[in-house]
């Protein structure tokens, strides 16, 4: 929806040039979610163009073209290597090669135009930095993911080691030419505030806007005319959903622990929608324990996502220890909006558990404590009006604080911003 009050003071050739390495087609969730975001800013009035590169969630045989308009957005792909996103190494080279001709890209264009990039991959940040610093493009700096943090939570590198060391002066360096940082969660913001002891002019630059989902693509559906129950073989079945990533950072071991202690409940289905760094190892896990009870699922398209979230009756999501303020899970959201009770496993002090009891949508446990969880899914089992009014509390709040169309009025008003100054 467009603001009211700003419509005038948009220039006929008002646009915002995004940087993200995945979007449409891409099934993962950053791809799913930016698409949306960019959507409804062209509904807005603001051009859009995008710069990403070629999806690595399909079949590489796959024919993607290099330029796409799709609903008024531009879509341009950028040379880059196309390897399989779940190994490293491959990933790695995707980002670096997308990163360089990002830069690359960035020197030849005379638009002036604002930008809005993503921290992921990490390496992006550095090419709008330095191409601001040269007197370029303004852009602002949209934070899914802290970095070098998220590597040292995981034990990828050490917290006072050189690379991380380094990171974090390169990190300052494009906080202080972002025009705009915008965090997606109030324990990102403290983290960065405080890890970066950035200075009052830079905190000033710190913007709070929530993750986003889209309630009107996404619907609750009854699961009697839900296709997906059947083809999965989810009839009368009660459904623990675990959608998107797997990574490093996802505490999956509890929640096959609680799986483990539930076994003997025959009804109960552990359903997962997932890929990710960890799939292979718990699919191995769920082998070796011989656990009926738990079913693993490839992504969906974005026009099955409805269907494929209704399959469950609760939803689950999780982080290790340590990773609150270093990333929000984004299906949290697409949960609430398929009108499902969230059980984060995860610290109290995430955003996302923080958003749980504000909304009275679900419950948090503590990550490692799979009695809790075995006992939080019994509960919410036995309880049909519970669920029923944790469910309708998700959805309200998913309508009315994190729709898509209404957090995208905040991005336009800072785009907004942003051109008055190009």
């Amino acid at each position: 929806m467009k603001p009211q009050q700003n419509t005038q003071q948009l220039m006929p050739d008002a646009g915002i040039l995004i940087l993200s390495q995945h979007f449409y087609p891409e099934s993962i969730s950053t791809g799913q979610t930016i698409t949306e975001l960019a959507e409804n800013l062209v509904k807005a009035g603001i051009q859009c163009e995008v710069w990403c590169g070629y999806p690595t969630t399909i079949k590489r045989e796959t024919r993607v073209p290099k330029r796409l308009d799709y609903r008024g957005i531009k879509i341009i792909r950028v040379r880059s290597s196309r390897f399989p996103k779940l190994e490293l190494p491959g990933r790695i080279l995707n980002q670096l090669s997308y990163a360089l001709s990002v830069f690359i890209s960035l020197l030849l264009d005379r638009s002036g135009r604002p930008v809005l990039v993503l921290t992921s991959p990490p390496f992006l940040g550095i090419a709008c930095a330095l191409n601001r610093f040269l007197g370029r493009n303004p852009f602002i700096l949209l934070v899914f993911d802290v970095f070098p943090d998220v590597a040292v939570t995981v034990g990828m590198l050490k917290p006072k080691g050189l690379i991380t060391r380094t990171w974090n002066v390169i990190n300052r360096f494009i906080f202080s030419q972002a025009t705009h940082i915008v965090v997606i969660g109030r324990c990102m913001k403290e983290r960065i505030e405080f890890k970066l002891k950035l200075t009052a002019e830079a905190q000033n630059k710190v913007v709070l806007l929530p993750m986003w989902t889209d309630t009107t693509t996404i619907q609750p559906v009854p699961k009697q005319s839900n296709p997906l129950i059947a083809s999965w073989g989810l009839q009368a079945k009660f459904v623990i959903g675990y959608f998107g990533n797997m990574g490093k950072s996802h505490d999956i071991e509890t929640i096959i622990e609680a799986a483990t202690i539930l076994r003997s409940q025959s009804d109960l289905v552990f359903l997962f929608v997932s890929e990710g760094y960890k799939k292979k190892q718990v699919m191995a896990r769920v082998a070796e324990l011989g656990l009926e009870n738990c079913q693993f699922r490839s992504y969906v398209e974005r026009d099955q996502l409805s269907f494929s979230l209704s399959c469950a009756d609760i939803g689950l999501v999780s982080l290790e220890n340590g990773h609150e303020g270093l990333s929000v899970p984004s299906k949290t959201f697409a949960m609430m909006a398929a009108q499902i009770p969230v059980v984060a496993v995860m610290p109290e002090a995430s955003e996302i558990a923080r958003m749980i009891s504000e909304e009275n949508c679900g419950f948090v446990v503590k990550p490692g404590d799979a009695t809790t969880l075995a006992t939080t899914v019994s509960t919410l089992w036995q309880d049909h009006n519970l669920r029923h009014t944790l469910g309708a509390n998700a959805r309200t709040a998913a309508q009315k604080k994190f729709d898509v169309s209404l957090v995208a009025r905040d991005y336009y008003r800072l785009i907004l911003q942003m051109q008055s100054s190009v």
